[in-house]
Formats: structure tokens, C-alpha cells, sequence
């Protein structure tokens, strides 16, 4: 899922451009998935409900005085349809992040709440004894509320990132049915520019990762996180300006699971950051089966 929340929808525009990917701004959902990523579940309908919080204090190599406060709920609707391709069960996806933001860089601050970018995708899952496995494409849409800064205006609380991402996904889990458990969820993201600033962010690997052990029928332990790495420069006017980010964040995580629903709350810490935020998350996940 697309989570920093829906992942680090979290930052405005500001006047001046010295972040990786424009205004340290992804789509990825860090840190979203983590137990039992890789492993579809049957045919059917289900509605995933991730909230997270997103506090940072400090932007590593960007502007002083930074604060960013996020709340964001992403209802994600899930078809699993009895269709298979190439041995792969179907399956379809939407989620529309609802963003609570507020921002304070250099002594200036703004606010704002609504709906985020609209994220699409499709789905194929494989099984095979312990072993799970999911390819997809995704794609986020650029219809989150988004304004440009100006010099009355220098600090924006964008809801939108006003570009479009395409996304590969793979993730894979290991599943011993009483005992551990290896999951990942792994992606590669492609940016369009953003015509209002003409700043073309950088394309970036991210991936999230769960090692857990299941102590009984309902209850799992696991220590979660992700890693973020952005592979090529950001542009402006067509000009590289460097600015690759990157992040690495972990913590406890424990799932509670009951006939047809789940929860997962985990706390996860980032650390190794370059030209991002740096802060820490906090996040539930409740998985209902219709």
C-alpha cells in the first residue's frame, strides 16, 4: 500500500527545491505491509483499513526548523476474483487516502486536510506449501489537492503530489503455520514530471520487510521496517540537481487475528536518512473479510 503515510503525502511545496524527489515527497505506503505481505488471501471482497501517524522534526540535508504532523486513513478495497493467469489468482485493488497535515518550516506553517492521490492496481498471487508470492501494477493518480508555492505563499500543505507514478510490486512470504515468518514486499517507482514546477523526481526502490514468529492461533510477534533508495537525480528544466534520498526505518510489531478480521499495530523508527524527513511512525492496519 500506498501509507507514510500513504507515504510521506506528508510534505508541501516550498520555494526552494533541495529534497529527494520533490519536497521529499513519495507515494509508496512505508512501512504499510509487513506480516504476511506476500500471501493473497481467497477469492472474495475485503476492506483494508491502515490509520498511521507521521511525526518529523528534522529534514536531513533540507531546510532548518522543520516540523511535519500527519494523520492519514486509507480505506483499501480488494477483489480477489476466482480468475487465475499464468497460475496467479487475479485480483484487483483502490485505495483513496484521506490526509491530516500540518507543516512548519523556517518559521512558517500551514495546514490542510482532504483526500490524497487516488491509487489503482492489479494483482497476480501464487502459493506453493510455505511459500507465497504476489506480482503487481500499480499506478497513483495525481487527483490529491495541490496548489503551488509563491512568494506570498512560500509553504504549502499539499494533499497531492500533481504527478503520476507507475509501480511494479513484488512480495514474497514464508509461512510456517505454528513458527516463523519471512515477508517482503518490495517495489520500483517511475515519477512523471510535475508541469506546475517542472521538477522531475527521481525514479526509487523501496521495500518494506517483516521477520516474525507466531506465538499461538491468534497472536504473532515480528520486527518490521522498510528501506527507501532513490536510484536516479532529480530534475529541474531538465537540469540533474542530485538529491537522492534515502531511509531506513525498524520496530515491534504484533498481530491479533480472529475468524474474518486481523489486526497489526506496529512503531517503526527511521535512521540512515539523506535528504528527507526523519522521524517516526506509528500504524494500524485492520484487515476485514466480507
Amino acid at each position: 500500500m500506498n501509507n507514510k503515510i500513504w507515504a510521506l503525502m506528508l510534505l508541501g511545496v516550498m520555494a526552494t527545491h533541495v529534497n529527494a524527489t520533490e519536497n521529499g515527497l513519495d507515494t509508496f505506503g512505508l512501512g504499510a505491509e509487513g506480516i504476511a505481505a506476500g500471501a493473497l488471501p481467497p477469492a472474495g471482497v475485503y476492506l483494508l483499513n491502515y490509520y498511521q501517524n507521521y511525526h518529523a522534526s528534522e529534514f536531513k540535508d533540507g531546510p532548518d526548523n522543520f516540523h511535519a504532523d500527519v494523520n492519514v486513513y486509507i480505506p483499501r478495497l480488494v477483489w480477489m476474483t476466482p480468475q487465475h493467469i499464468a497460475g496467479g489468482q487475479l485480483g484487483l485493488y483502490a485505495a483513496q487516502p484521506l490526509v491530516d497535515l500540518r507543516l512548519n518550516v523556517m518559521g512558517m506553517s500551514d495546514s490542510n486536510s482532504g483526500l490524497g492521490d487516488l491509487i489503482i492496481g492489479s494483482m497476480l498471487g501464487w502459493h506453493k506449501g510455505n511459500h507465497h508470492s504476489v506480482a503487481a501494477l500499480e499506478g497513483v493518480l495525481a487527483t490529491g489537492d495541490y496548489e503551488d508555492a509563491n512568494p506570498q505563499r512560500p509553504v504549502v500543505a499539499n494533499l497531492g503530489k500533481n504527478y503520476n507514478t507507475i509501480r511494479p510490486i513484488f512480495a514474497y512470504s514464508y509461512l510456517q503455520p505454528q513458527g516463523w515468518e519471512f515477508s517482503t514486499k518490495m517495489s520500483y517507482s517511475f515519477n512523471s514530471e510535475n508541469d506546475d514546477t517542472n521538477y522531475q523526481s527521481g525514479d526509487y526502490f523501496a521495500g518494506d520487510y517483516a521477520i516474525g514468529y507466531q506465538l499461538n492461533d491468534q497472536v504473532k510477534l515480528a520486527l518490521e521496517g522498510y528501506v527507501f533508495k532513490q536510484t536516479t537525480d532529480d530534475e529541474v528544466n531538465g537540469v540533474s540537481i542530485g538529491n537522492k534520498g534515502q531511509a531506513l526505518s525498524f520496530g515491534p510489531a504484533i498481530q491479533y487475528k480472529r475468524d474474518n478480521w486481523s489486526l497489526e499495530a506496529k512503531f517503526l523508527k527511521e535512521t540512515e536518512v539523506e535528504h528527507r524527513p526523519e522521524g517516526h511512525s506509528s500504524t494500524l492496519k485492520l484487515v476485514w473479510a466480507f
